[in-house]
């Protein structure tokens, strides 16, 4: 059985490491993480969280570790910034605010076809 952790994300190997695990391999999924139309920010990290460890191909003992992290706005869900110009906007945007921070995390049970949950 192996740990897979479906992120390219220094963070998540780090908090991982904290707790004293090391994935067997690291396999970032790529897909796409745009927000759908009136989706709402706990049930978009949720649902990201979810097709990340959907498309992360695992053999059949396999575990599949996902997460997503969004920022939000009241309801408005603050993406990855393209480049530093948003960045900043961002930045700008939540400074004095109440925002949210949400992570959502996925487990599932790898198979061959990379495909199903647990």
């Amino acid at each position: 059985m192996r740990l897979i952790l479906g992120s390219g994300s220094p963070r998540r190997k780090e908090l991982l490491a904290q707790l004293g695990i090391l994935p067997d391999a690291i396999l970032p999924p790529d897909i796409d993480e745009d927000p759908r139309k009136g989706e709402l920010p706990r049930p978009y990290a949720a649902r990201l969280a979810r097709e990340k460890a959907a498309a992360v191909a695992a053999g059949p003992d396999d575990i599949v570790l996902c997460a997503d992290t969004t920022v939000a706005l009241g309801r408005r869900i603050l993406g990855k910034p393209r480049d530093a110009g948003e960045a900043a906007a961002f930045l700008t945007l939540l400074g004095g605010r109440r925002h949210e921070v949400i992570t959502a995390v996925a487990v599932r049970g790898g198979t061959a076809s990379g495909r199903g949950s647990r």
